[in-house]
């Protein structure tokens, strides 16, 4: 997602911001997830991280912590890439398979 917004090579890890999502099922919680990751980046400071680990996953209540390592948006250092307005349920899919999660989102921009 980050990455339609900048060119994330030019994102430093310079500060720490930490959230929680929670869901009634797994695709709420991974809108719940991305729209938080979202939310972070719309509003004061403009975080954008570069990586983000997970601290907490939590499958039986719909749980994840998380912290993403990166700096505010700017628009003197980040290239303006194309704005994602919001995530969608639209063709939502979560297939787990031999070798972990294919997640698939389409982004409202």
């Amino acid at each position: 997602m980050f990455g339609y917004m900048t060119d994330i090579s030019t994102v430093e890890a310079r500060d720490t911001f930490t959230l929680t999502a929670q869901g009634e099922d797994m695709e709420s919680l991974l809108f719940h997830f991305l729209d938080e990751w979202l939310y972070a980046f719309s509003v004061e400071p403009f975080f954008i991280p570069n990586e983000i680990n997970i601290l907490e996953f939590d499958e039986g209540a719909f749980r994840i912590a998380c912290e993403g390592y990166g700096e505010p948006f700017d628009l003197k250092k980040h290239p303006q890439g194309t704005e994602v307005k919001a995530i969608t349920y639209s063709a939502m899919k979560i297939v787990e398979h031999h070798k972990g999660w294919d997640l698939y989102v389409i982004v409202d921009i």
